[in-house]
């Protein structure tokens, strides 16, 4: 898969799971909380089919860029090309600090 492992993990799985994600030195990624195996294969797979095969083959031989702030998705056996959706993050609380002795 020709992707930068922080489009696909970091940023996909960020969204997707509302939790802090993370590389580790081994390219491992390291989720903040216990996950069931089946929503991270069912996330995993979202991405497979949003930003990694093709429409037409479902070849995963693609290549995904970015023109200005669209992400366009390439596939190098047919050359078709179609642009994808942007990842969007989830709802994220922003909690103000309380004054300190209320």
């Amino acid at each position: 898969m020709l992707r930068q492992p922080a489009h696909v993990m970091c940023f996909f799985f960020l969204a997707e799971m509302g939790t802090s994600v993370s590389l580790d030195g081994q390219q491992r990624l390291v989720f903040k909380g216990r996950f069931a195996p089946k929503d991270l294969e069912s996330i995993l797979c979202r991405y497979v089919n949003g930003y990694v095969t093709c429409n037409g083959y479902k070849n995963p031989d693609t290549t995904l860029s970015k023109d200005g702030r669209i992400f366009f998705l390439r596939c190098e056996k047919c050359g078709s090309g179609r642009s994808v959706a942007p990842i969007k993050a989830g709802y994220i609380a922003v909690v103000a600090r309380r004054k300190a002795g209320a």
